[in-house]
């Protein structure tokens, strides 16, 4: 089973601002296959900051 520590904001990894975690269920057989981080408003703050600040860059990407 794979633990995952962080979460990708803003083209890093960063330690999730709570220690709280969800399973990753297997569909096939019900087994956990790993654990997540629960994103907090905090997380989720940070990733909206980080969204809008990447956005001028990505909307000015010719499509080819």
């Amino acid at each position: 089973m794979k633990a995952h520590d962080a979460m990708y904001i803003g083209g890093e990894w960063r330690p999730a601002a709570s220690a709280e975690t969800i399973a990753v269920v297997d569909p096939a057989d019900e087994r956990v296959i790993a654990h997540v981080p629960a994103g907090t408003a905090e997380d989720v703050d940070a990733a909206v900051r980080a969204a809008r600040a990447a956005f001028p860059g990505w909307a000015a990407t010719p499509p080819a």
